[in-house]
């Protein structure tokens, strides 16, 4: 079972929240990077993912399940890295500026 709690600012902005299960635990970062870092970034727990699959992949146990996994995280890495890469060239990376 997977515990989520999210939370937002007075003005309805995304403010960080928390993940658990068993044998994990994840702090979002809150607030904008102006504020400094202090949680994680979705894409950085898709990473973590990817590389797990990988490794499965990579052993005695690979298979077509975790191939097809592997491809759709490979999206939404994309996916992110392409918004980041956007925002940043918009001058609005790690701000909350819509």
């Amino acid at each position: 079972m997977i515990s989520t709690h999210n939370w937002t600012t007075d003005d309805c902005i995304p403010d960080g929240g928390t993940a658990y299960g068993e044998g994990f635990c994840i702090s979002w970062q809150r607030g904008s990077l102006e504020k400094g870092r202090n949680g994680a970034f979705l894409i950085e727990v898709l990473e973590a993912c990817k590389s797990q699959l990988m490794f499965y992949q990579n052993s005695k146990f690979p298979c077509e399940e975790n191939q097809i996994a592997l491809q759709h995280l490979e999206k939404c890495i994309a996916a992110l890295e392409s918004r980041i890469a956007r925002r940043r060239m918009e001058g609005k990376l790690g701000t909350h500026i819509e």
